[in-house]
This record gives structure tokens, C-alpha cells and sequence, in this order.
């Protein structure tokens, strides 16, 4: 009779368990199908599955603050290509890195463009995938597993958090704000430029935007370690189907 008890006990426990976890996820589930909606929908979020968006801004990642400007080109998790402009000692240097698939590269200034290693390559895919996650669009797709973060603030107003995972990628946390629903922060680890050392990543949007019938973010605020990394001021996001593909060649 002492086995038959602690069996039944058990079995209460593991239905128990298993109810909160279904709970949790269909509440999580019902934050992201809010804020897909305050950004526009799925239908017309699904219709602009790459973007282009230019900024200026400023780098904080040496200490000292350096002016900043570029463009930013991504294409679903396949593709992104990041080419910025810096100010340094008086002198503009350009640095582009392509990230497309099985292949990248980064270029300095007037230097040789340089293969991306397969590490690099490795880290470029997961960059990539949690900018497509902070889309939005596509976790409706059930190889994501969602759970609520609970509460925090955000510059001040309240915002709910979900945490977004899937097989063989980084977690990302995503907030959004409890009264619009619009995405303001995200979270997730990143690793460190020539080190194998990975540091969680925060970036704050605010001052959203129409552009081409969606939501879209006009400022963000990057930190590292929780020290300020970068910030700046979209001037302009276009949205398109497919970008083209010269865009990710060898620059």
C-alpha cells in the first residue's frame, strides 16, 4: 500500500508539473501573439522577411565614445551584412562583415577582405538568428519552445518577458511593453570579438515608427556586461521581400 501511495503521489506531481508548464507556455504564447499584432501582424510581418536599415550613432566599445554611421542589411537567419562607418583620430575607417550561410568576411579599410573562420562563421549564424527572432516572425513555428520571464521595467514602464528557445541555437529573451506590446528589449549572449569568451548582450529600442504598415524601432541603446556598448538613431528602415544578393558577396 506504501508503494501504491508514493506512485499516486507522484503521478499528482508530474500531471501538476506538467499543467504549469502548459500554462506558462500558453501564456507566453499569448504575449508574442500581442506584440505581433502591435507590430503589425503576422500576415504583413511575413510579407518583409529582409530589411535595410541606415543609422548613426555612437561606439562605446573601446572606452572612449567614436562617431558611427552605416547600414545594416539582414535576410531572414541566412543573411547579414553590417557596414559601418568610424570616426577615429580624425580619420573615417570603414569595416564591413557579411555574414551568408556557409560563407563571410570582414573587411577593414582598404585591406584584403579576410575569410571569416569557421568559428567566426559559426558566431555569424547565431547573430543572425537572434536578430531574426526579434522579427518576430517566425515563432509561430513549433520547433520554438516559449516561457514567461515575468515583469521588469524598461525606461521606467512596466514590460513582460519571454524566453525564446530552440535546438542547436542561443536562448534570447525578448520584453515587451505591458501596455503596447511593442518589443523594448532583447537579451542574449554574444561572443567576444578574438576571444572565446561570451558576455550577455542587451539592446533597448524605443521611439518606434510606422514603415510599410509594421512597427519598427528608430533608437537603440546596446550594452555589454552591462556597460554601455553602443547607441544610436535609425534614419531609415525599407522592408523587402529579398534583398539582393550581390549584397553578400565578397566585398
Amino acid at each position: 500500500m506504501k508503494h501504491v501511495r508514493k506512485l499516486a503521489v507522484g503521478f499528482v506531481l508530474a500531471v501538476s508539473a506538467f499543467a504549469v508548464r502548459a500554462d506558462d507556455a500558453a501564456e507566453a504564447r499569448a504575449i508574442i501573439e500581442n506584440a505581433v499584432k502591435a507590430h503589425g501582424g503576422q500576415a504583413t510581418l511575413e510579407k518583409f522577411p529582409a530589411n535595410t536599415a541606415r543609422f548613426k550613432g555612437t561606439f562605446h566599445g573601446m572606452g572612449e565614445g567614436i562617431p558611427m554611421s552605416g547600414e545594416v542589411c539582414s535576410q531572414a537567419a541566412e543573411k547579414l551584412r553590417v557596414d559601418v562607418e568610424v570616426m577615429v583620430m580624425g580619420m573615417k575607417i570603414r569595416v564591413i562583415s557579411i555574414f551568408a550561410g556557409d560563407k563571410g568576411w570582414n573587411k577593414l579599410a582598404d585591406q584584403e577582405a579576410a575569410a571569416m573562420t569557421k568559428d567566426e562563421l559559426e558566431e555569424g549564424r547565431k547573430q543572425a538568428h537572434t536578430a531574426w527572432v526579434a522579427t518576430l516572425i517566425p515563432l509561430k513555428d513549433k520547433n520554438y519552445t516559449l516561457a514567461t520571464l515575468g515583469e521588469i521595467k524598461v525606461d521606467g514602464r512596466p514590460a513582460r518577458g519571454v524566453k525564446v528557445s530552440r535546438k542547436g541555437h542561443r536562448d534570447v529573451d525578448l520584453y515587451f511593453d505591458k501596455e503596447t506590446g511593442l518589443l523594448v528589449k532583447t537579451e542574449a549572449m554574444v561572443k567576444l570579438d578574438g576571444s572565446d569568451q561570451e558576455v550577455l548582450e542587451e539592446i533597448v529600442l524605443s521611439d518606434y515608427k510606422e514603415v510599410q504598415g509594421t512597427q519598427q524601432a528608430m533608437k537603440f541603446v546596446v550594452k555589454r556586461e552591462g556597460k554601455l556598448y553602443m547607441e544610436g538613431t535609425v534614419s531609415e528602415i525599407v522592408l523587402s521581400e529579398k534583398l539582393d544578393p550581390n549584397l553578400f558577396d565578397k566585398p
